[in-house]
C-alpha cells in the first residue's frame, strides 16, 4: 500500500542543488538544465570550442539522496559520443549498481527503487553533452542530500581519465576508485585537450578537494603541445598555481604505457612518449624539493609496456583495463591520504 504521505518530489538541480555533484555550474537552457565541468567564465579564458564542448559532458555528474522513494523518473536528451562511446545512466542503491539505462537522444525512464530509506545515486552520461529535463522520485515520504561518502577529490586528465570506453558512467577508473576508496568524485577527465591550461588550475581548485590527481603528458604527446625546453617548467607552473588555491595533496601521474606508436615514434614537437614521462618526473621531483605533499606515480606501472591486451587501441583502456587500473591506482592513493 502506498504511504498517503508519500509524494513525487523533483530532485533536480533547480529544486535540490546541495544533492548534485560533480559539475562546476548549472545553468538553465531551452526545457531543461545543462551541466558544466568547467564554469564558462574559465571557458572564457582557454578560448576552445573543443573544451566547451567536453565540459558540457557531465562525466562524474551525479544525483546523491537519502530516500525511501519507490521509482526515480528521469527525462534527459544526450548528444552524440565520440567513437560511438556509450550512452548510458547508472542508478545505485547503497552503493550497489541496482540499474543501467541507454540515454541516447531525448529518453524517459522510469526506473524502480526500494520503496525503504536507502543512499540512491543516479550518475549521467560520462561520454556526451547531456541536458537534464526531468527528475522526479515517486513514492517517497522522505527525501534529503546524502552526506558526502569521503573525502574530496579531484581528477585532472585526459580521455584515459574520461574514460569514453567504460560501459557505464560508473565503470570509468575515477569512478571505480571513487567507490572503493569512499570518495566524492570531480572528474576532469578531457578528451583531447589536457594541455594545462591555466583555468583548469582554478577549476581544480574551486572544487575544494582534499585529495587532487593530475593525470598529464598523453595528449601534451598527441597534440605536440609542448617540447623538451618549454614541457617541464610549464609542469612546474601548472602545479604551482594549484598549490596557491589548495593545501591538498597533489598526485601527479605520468601517463601510462600505450603501444610502440606513442612510445618509440616522435611527435611533432620531437618527443616519444618515453621522454615526455620522463620530463614529467624530473619536473615533480623539482616541485618535491619544496612540496612534501607532492606525490609522484610512474603511469607505466599502473598500465605496462608488457599489457597492451588491457588498451583497446593500443592507448585507451578497455572496461577491463580500466579495472585494472583503479585497482591499482586506489591504494596508492589511499596512502596519500593515510
Amino acid at each position: 500500500m502506498t504511504d498517503p504521505a508519500a509524494a513525487a518530489l523533483a530532485v533536480s538541480p533547480r529544486e535540490l542543488p546541495e544533492a548534485w555533484h560533480g559539475a562546476a555550474v548549472w545553468t538553465e537552457v531551452a526545457g531543461g538544465q545543462q551541466a558544466w565541468r568547467v564554469r564558462p567564465e574559465h571557458l572564457a579564458r582557454i578560448l576552445s570550442a573543443d573544451m566547451d564542448e567536453l565540459s558540457r559532458i557531465p562525466n562524474g555528474v551525479r544525483l546523491e539522496v537519502d530516500t525511501d522513494a519507490a521509482a526515480l523518473e528521469l527525462e534527459l536528451t544526450t548528444e552524440e559520443a565520440y567513437g560511438d562511446a556509450a550512452r548510458r545512466v547508472d542508478v545505485l542503491v547503497d552503493g550497489e549498481l541496482v540499474a543501467t539505462r541507454e540515454a541516447g537522444g531525448r529518453i524517459r525512464h522510469l526506473i524502480d527503487l526500494p520503496g525503504r530509506g536507502s543512499r540512491v545515486e543516479l550518475w549521467l552520461p560520462h561520454s556526451a553533452p547531456t541536458v537534464l529535463h526531468r527528475a522526479v522520485l515517486h513514492g517517497a515520504s522522505r527525501c534529503s542530500p546524502a552526506a558526502p561518502r569521503g573525502p574530496r577529490w579531484a581528477v585532472y586528465g585526459s580521455s584515459i581519465t574520461q574514460g569514453n570506453q567504460a560501459d557505464s558512467p560508473t565503470g570509468t577508473w575515477p569512478a571505480l576508485v571513487a567507490a572503493q576508496n569512499s570518495y566524492e568524485l570531480t572528474a576532469l577527465g578531457m578528451s583531447g585537450q589536457c594541455q594545462l591550461d591555466p583555468p583548469l588550475a582554478d577549476t581544480l581548485g574551486a572544487a575544494g578537494p582534499d585529495l587532487i590527481t593530475l593525470c598529464l603528458g598523453a595528449n601534451v604527446y598527441g597534440a605536440g603541445t609542448f617540447n623538451a625546453r618549454s614541457l617541464p617548467p610549464v609542469v612546474i607552473g601548472f602545479v604551482d598555481h594549484v598549490r596557491r588555491l589548495s593545501d591538498a595533496p597533489i598526485v601527479v601521474m605520468s601517463p601510462t604505457a600505450a603501444g610502440p606508436h606513442r612510445e618509440e615514434l616522435k611527435n611533432s614537437a620531437g618527443q616519444d612518449q618515453r621522454e615526455i614521462r620522463a620530463q614529467i618526473h624530473e619536473a615533480v621531483e623539482v616541485l618535491q624539493r619544496e612540496d612534501p605533499l607532492i606525490t609522484l606515480i610512474d603511469g607505466s606501472e599502473i598500465i605496462t609496456t608488457q599489457e597492451m591486451h588491457l588498451l583497446g587501441d593500443l592507448l585507451h583502456p578497455t572496461p577491463e583495463g580500466y579495472r585494472v587500473m583503479a585497482e591499482r591506482l586506489a591504494p596508492r592513493l589511499a596512502a596519500v591520504l593515510g
